[in-house]
């Protein structure tokens, strides 16, 4: 492996079990077992490390996000599009611990950040014309903004609220659960079928949350 993927890599792995504000670039280097002028040859310090890592996340997302149209035509597939949306995350999650703070102390990325969001935004939006005109939901004009602004809120803040009410959940449970949750609020949409769709999936959830 390159010195500067392997940098990339444990840092990584050091911003999502630790924190990213508890770490320095002299951190990243002992970890390494580098010295840090051998870091600094590669990297000019942590945010440069940081901006990288964020390479990687939108090179990903833009990959997941940009395939849904056409793709989600039916609510089992609508299901595993938001769990590899949310298993990327999951692989950059220092990125959404405190998003907020991330983009305050970083202001380079917050407009990167912005887009992405934008594209979690079209991708839901697609999902839902695609679920209207195969008649599986149907959405009250006046209710679908406030929709497509919960369901991105959900994809969006899961990691921040599992923070702020302990983190204990494993990152696959936690998957599960936030998956559960956005994929209820297409439910109250479905009509007569939500009953049974809604018997499918807390089944579901829990035949995966018992793996």
């Amino acid at each position: 492996m390159k010195t500067r993927d392997r940098i990339l890599d444990v840092s990584l792995g050091l911003f999502n079990a630790e924190g990213e504000a508890a770490q320095t670039a002299v951190d990243i280097a002992n970890a390494l077992d580098m010295s840090p002028g051998n870091l600094y040859y590669h990297f000019k310090g942590k945010e440069p490390i940081i901006e990288a890592l964020f390479d990687r996340f939108e090179e990903e997302m833009q990959i997941i996000l940009g395939g849904t149209h056409g793709a989600v035509t039916s609510i089992e597939d609508n299901w595993v599009f938001v769990y590899i949306v949310l298993e990327e995350i999951y692989d950059f999650r220092f990125f959404y611990r405190s998003v907020g703070d991330m983009m305050e102390r970083y202001p380079a990325l917050a407009s990167r950040f912005r887009k992405i969001l934008a594209m979690k935004r079209q991708a839901i939006e697609n999902v839902l014309n695609q679920l209207e005109k195969r008649d599986i939901v149907e959405i009250d004009r006046r209710l679908r903004e406030p929709l497509t602004r919960q369901m991105l809120s959900t994809l969006t803040f899961w990691l921040s609220s599992d923070l702020i009410e302990g983190g204990d959940r494993g990152g696959p449970t936690l998957i599960h659960d936030t998956v559960l949750q956005f994929m209820l609020l297409i439910v109250p949409f479905m009509g007569e079928a939500g009953v049974e769709a809604l018997d499918g999936m807390l089944e579901r959830h829990r035949d995966l949350t018992r793996r």
